[in-house]
Order: structure tokens, then sequence, then C-alpha cells
């Protein structure tokens, strides 16, 4: 397989990061944290740039899920095009902006009347529903699954505390919330799972952004930071450390680019694996190359380890599973 670039790729992934990189420093990033950790005035920006065009395949939203990791991207763009933008494609509406999808397939019931469908249940760790123009809620009918459109007006959003203020979460309640139908059964079913894999693949490209962050930093203090008249990435146990943080990105990064070309189980679940553990042990190990500084506050450093433990967390379901089955069959 060629892991190469295309040139219509290696631009969208530089204009990406550039944008990026000048509009989200350190010191903003920070200030989004401390204060709901969405910055939505950006969001006509981002449509007008492209990233939620729907004419990008896999592979490019996989490198603009890179670039977010990299920079921590405080928009909600992963909830919309990696989560609910495939319904509203397959349903042929128009999507209302921000957007989230709620799989409430086993906690939630739609029930049809004669003026239109209305749900109840409840769905647990919605990805950004307290800032979605609209949520996409999984529910079952007497038929099977159906996807709905609600609005977050209709229904009760708890808050969750979580290790990344920048990915908000939040538990909602439906209580004869109306919803207008957007895929009924047995077309949902099919679509649901499809998007597992589809958000899966984004994540393995948001961590691989994140380690190669968190290297960057490490790298980058150990060329300045000196000790004995010498910085200290001169010495071998720092440089061997930096070393193999870099072979992990890479094989990930491999991986998540394979996943994006040909999204098998298989390959879907050995790149979740590889980047869950790159975003953690590279992470963890530039912590351990800038020293006391690197688990301060003040040092940009555990905003990146934040997001690496709530992907591992993401990622942590199913990958070991799959790649046995692909494996072993069915003995696994």
């Amino acid at each position: 397989m060629d892991f190469a670039l295309t040139e219509d790729q290696a631009g969208l992934k530089a204009a990406a990061r550039t944008y990026l990189e000048d509009t989200y420093g350190f010191e903003r990033i920070a200030s989004l944290a401390d204060d709901g950790g969405q910055d939505l005035a950006a969001w006509p920006e981002l449509v007008r740039q492209g990233w939620l065009d729907p004419d990008l395949g896999l592979a490019e939203l996989v490198l603009l899920a890179e670039e977010g990791g990299r920079a921590l991207h405080p928009v909600p763009w992963f909830a919309t095009a990696g989560l609910s933008l495939p319904v509203y494609q397959t349903a042929g509406v128009e999507r209302p902006g921000p957007a989230t999808l709620a799989d409430g397939s086993g906690t939630c019931r739609a029930t049809r009347r004669d003026d239109g469908w209305w749900l109840d249940g409840a769905v647990q760790a919605i990805l950004h529903a307290d800032v979605a123009a609209e949520l996409v809620v999984a529910a079952r009918t007497p038929a099977g699954v159906a996807l709905f459109g609600v609005s977050p007006a209709a229904v009760s959003v708890s808050a969750r505390d979580g290790v990344d203020p920048l990915r908000t979460t939040s538990d909602i309640a439906l209580a004869g919330a109306e919803g207008r139908l957007l895929v009924g059964p047995p077309s949902a079913a099919p679509l649901l799972t499809a998007i597992r894999s589809r958000a899966t693949t984004l994540l393995a490209g948001e961590a691989i952004g994140v380690a190669d962050r968190a290297l960057a930093i490490a790298v980058d203090h150990a060329k300045t930071r000196s000790q004995f008249d010498r910085p200290i990435g001169s010495f071998q146990a720092v440089s061997q450390q930096l070393a193999d943080g870099y072979a992990e990105v890479e094989l990930a990064r491999s991986l998540a680019y394979r996943a994006a070309a040909a999204p098998t189980a298989e390959a879907v679940a050995c790149a979740a694996h590889a980047a869950g553990r790159a975003a953690i042990t590279v992470c963890e190990t530039a912590i351990q190359v800038c020293g006391g500084m690197g688990v301060t506050w003040e040092f940009p450093l555990h905003r990146w380890f934040r997001r690496a433990l709530w992907l591992e967390a993401e990622l942590a379901s199913g990958p070991l599973e799959a790649i046995a089955h692909s494996l072993f069959g069915e003995h696994s």
C-alpha cells in the first residue's frame, strides 16, 4: 500500500495545520478549556474552509482529525463530521449546524402518533450535547432501530465531569420529546455500525495528532534545556526515549492511514489499538523528558495528556477482540 499523500491531501493537511496553529496557541487553548471548552464562533469559518464538505473521503477526514488532535481543536467537528453527518447525508436533508449522535438504540423507544414521532428514554455520555444545534438520536421502534433529529430544547441535558474540559459530555433524558424521522428501519442499524467504524478511525487519527504534538513539545524542550553545559537531548537516555516515541507515532500513523484507505474491521481495530497506545505512551514519555515542569498547570503538556486519556477510554472498547477474531476466527 502507498502511504504517500496525494498533492491535494498534502495541501489540505498543510492548510489545516496553518489555520489551527494561527488560531489556537497554548494560551488560547487554556482560556477555552477554563471557559466552556468550545469555540463556537469559529464554526462558520470551519464550514467555509470545507471541513464539513460532504465530498471529503475518509482519508481526508483522518488527516483533518490528525491536525485537530495536534491542536486540540476546540470545535465540535468530530461529533458533527464523524458521528452525525452520515445520517444527514443518508437522509438527504440539510444539517442544521453542529450536531452529535446519541445512540439510544438500547435505552430509548420511539412511538408513532398521528402527528409525528415521540421519544422516551435516556442516553449517557453524549459528546458535545451541550452545544449541538440538533441531536441525532437512535431509538427503537416496533419495526427496529431508527434515527431521529431532536431539538436539544426538547430534552433534559445534564453535564458530566470529565478528564478533558475541551471534550464536554452530557447525559440526556427524553420524556415525550418530539423527533423528526431521518433514517428508519432497516437502514438505520447498519448505518450505525458504519458510523462506529468511521468514528473509531477518525479518533485514531486524532490520537496520532495528540502524540505527535506531545512529542514535538518534548523534542523542543530537549533541544533548549541544558544540563552539564549540554542540551539534554544529547544524552542517550533522553534521545532513545524520543526515538521510541517517534517510532510509536509512525507505526500508529501507518495503521490509521491503512484503515482510512480500507476500513475493514481488522484494520480499524489495529489502528485504534496502536493510536490509543501511542497517545498515552508518547505523552507519558514527553512528561518524563520535560521533568517536573511537565506536570505543572502552567505548562501546556497536561492538556494533551488529558486528551490522550479521553481517547484511550473511547478507543478501548473492541479493538483487541476484533484483532483476535481476525486471527483466530470463531475460536477467539
